[in-house]
């Protein structure tokens, strides 16, 4: 059991580099921190249901927002967090659906929005309508989110409008991620790996370049920890005084770099 313990801790840093990282989430099981509006005032707004599997989702919790004899503008936010600076190849997916099989042309958009800079839809990333309805008929849609929003604190708002008297809109599993940092067909990178990951106090690099510089991020996306080259000594850092958690590290390897997940026992 050990030694498969140990060659799993080996290859994670390799198997990472083209892994999702997921930033921010929530499967609408709880409420905490979202904000429904009613924009139109017809005293109708988003909603949480239980079980959607009949649409195709996951068991469980999701919002609903209804568009059967009015005509809605019905937004809900999520709360604001934190895009970590070394965050890129940022994403979002939502699973969106709609209950009737007939009356289901269900028109919605996503939007993200920096705390306290602009309005709620200055920053559209998609806008659809949904062509089917009913029984499985749910599909998970997703786009890109401009690298400019790593290292701000965000929401992102989900928005029903431009439908009037189809029937219910339904959502569940709002995700933003980041992936794919920097592609490992950079050859500074050939054959690379650090361990252990989970790391106590030293951790150890192969590389076939000299290593740079070495930043790391807390999930705030705060820099915490700075090794310049010349504190790098055979290929390894002390990380005795990082506190136990979940951290970005940045490897610089001449002019390039890549992120990776580290997680500090």
């Amino acid at each position: 059991m050990k030694r498969n313990l140990l060659f799993l801790l080996l290859i994670i840093p390799a198997l990472i580099l083209n892994a999702q990282t997921t930033i921010w989430s929530t499967d609408f099981e709880s409420l905490d921190g979202l904000a429904s509006m009613d924009l139109d005032g017809d005293g109708f707004e988003w909603f949480q249901n239980s079980d959607g599997t009949l649409m195709g989702f996951a068991p469980g919790k999701y919002m609903g927002s209804y568009s059967v004899n009015t005509s809605p503008d019905n937004v809900i936010t999520a709360p604001v967090f934190n895009i970590p600076a070394a965050a890129s190849n940022l994403t979002f997916s939502l699973r969106v659906a709609s209950s009737s099989s007939a009356s289901y042309s269900e028109s919605y958009a996503v939007y993200i929005q920096e705390d306290g800079v602009g309005s709620m839809f200055d920053n559209e990333l998609y806008q659809g309508i949904l062509t089917s309805g009913g029984p499985d008929s749910s599909i998970l849609i997703n786009g890109s989110i401009p690298n400019s929003f790593a290292g701000k604190n965000v929401r992102i708002i989900v928005r029903h409008f431009n439908t009037t008297n189809q029937l219910l809109f339904m959502i569940d599993d709002l995700k933003v991620e980041s992936g794919d940092t920097l592609s490992v067909e950079n050859s500074n990178f050939d054959n690379f790996s650090f361990y252990p990951n989970p790391v106590n106090y030293r951790l150890n690099f192969n590389s076939n370049q000299p290593i740079s510089k070495i930043q790391i991020f807390n999930i705030l996306g705060q820099e915490v920890l700075r090794f310049n080259a010349s504190n790098i000594f055979n290929n390894s850092v002390e990380l005795n005084n990082l506190n136990s958690g979940n951290y970005l590290i940045k490897v610089f390897i001449e002019n390039t770099s890549q992120v990776f997940r580290l997680v500090k026992i």
